[in-house]
């Protein structure tokens, strides 16, 4: 049964899953582990939390190399809505920004960032850790190394990555993951991220119908307004967590009373979505203390006093804790 709360993705985006991971040996019972399902006018839905459960099935595979192997599998022309919104982008630019707008559509736990360097463009990939999908790394790898698939789908198998970074520490072998995004492969880092040139992000998609995209676009607004609340809950706690961190009021009775909701409700919502508020916040403290720091003209003092901390040295521990390095290590780091 669906309630009011729930929170809920295509049943086109399980389909092409399941049937990705049948063709790599990796099948799973969906019809057990998924078997709700709405319709709302012309879409099928599917509660996130089954959907949770059969990626947790699949990633359950212990093939180091099932994240390449996934993206590989998983075709943008199957995907419906979510290929229709990319394909129709004028530029593999415009399509990864397009796909910024509009993951939590399809991708309900995982952010998506594009950003500017020079003269490259970067995805990045703020993920949760613990994953809710159970393999972090794989998921990881499924998601960043769909954008490399689809850019060859669409522009041509010439296309590789500049450079990839991971959190994870690193499988046994490198080497099939340098052979798929044809480019280093640094493990260890501080993000999970893929670097693209801007020239290939420049380059036109073959079927970009601009006379389309606002209506695809308009579709998939009214689609997020459908699926449930205009914010899942775990949006929600990490939006008045960020209030909470400006206005200096980023606790857990803070961040309940913001929600109107009790302590004890707020650690059971988050508990069902395999999250903690500690969890959370530290998350939020990290990317925002990373994101300030890659603005170099911000002194590390002023990071720390933004992000809520009376003493720059709390702040030093607690950087230092999240990332192995000191904030000064760690943006001569990123500098570099």
């Amino acid at each position: 049964m669906f309630s009011t709360s729930d929170d809920f993705v295509h049943e086109r985006t399980l389909d092409t899953l399941v049937e990705a991971a049948g063709r790599l040996r990796a099948a799973v019972d969906a019809a057990t582990l998924a078997p709700t399902r709405r319709r709302i006018g012309d879409d099928v839905l599917v509660p996130t939390g089954e959907y949770r459960a059969v990626l947790r099935a699949v990633f359950a595979d212990p093939r180091e190399t099932l994240g390449i192997e996934l993206a590989a599998a998983v075709p943008i022309g199957n995907s419906g809505l979510w290929s229709f919104l990319l394909r129709s982008s004028p530029t593999f630019g415009d399509l990864l920004r397009r796909a910024q707008r509009y993951s939590r559509v399809f991708f309900r736990y995982t952010r998506m960032q594009v950003g500017t360097s020079g003269e490259r463009v970067i995805a990045v990939c703020d993920h949760p850790r613990p994953s809710p999908f159970g393999r972090h790394e794989q998921e990881v790898c499924f998601f960043l190394g769909q954008w490399l698939t689809w850019g060859r789908a669409l522009i041509g198998e010439a296309v590789a990555a500049a450079q990839v970074r991971m959190r994870w520490r690193g499988p046994a072998d490198a080497v099939p993951f340098e052979a798929f995004f044809r480019c280093p492969v640094r493990f260890g880092a501080d993000e999970d991220a893929i670097e693209f040139e801007r020239s290939i992000c420049e380059m036109p998609l073959p079927d970009a119908t601009p006379e389309l995209a606002a209506m695809f676009e308009e579709y998939a607004a009214g689609t997020i307004r459908r699926m449930g609340p205009e914010t899942t809950f775990v949006e929600r706690v990490r939006e008045a967590l960020s209030h909470g961190l400006v206005a200096g009021a980023a606790g857990e009775d803070d961040v309940a009373r913001r929600l109107s909701v009790t302590r004890r409700t707020l650690r059971r919502r988050l508990a069902d979505a395999e999250l903690t508020f500690r969890g959370l916040r530290h998350e939020l403290m990290r990317s925002s203390a990373e994101r300030m720091l890659r603005e170099e003209r911000l002194p590390i003092g002023e990071v720390a006093y933004l992000l809520g901390y009376g003493e720059p040295s709390s702040f030093h521990r607690a950087f230092r804790r999240w990332t192995g390095l000191s904030p000064d290590e760690w943006r001569k780091r990123n500098a570099a």
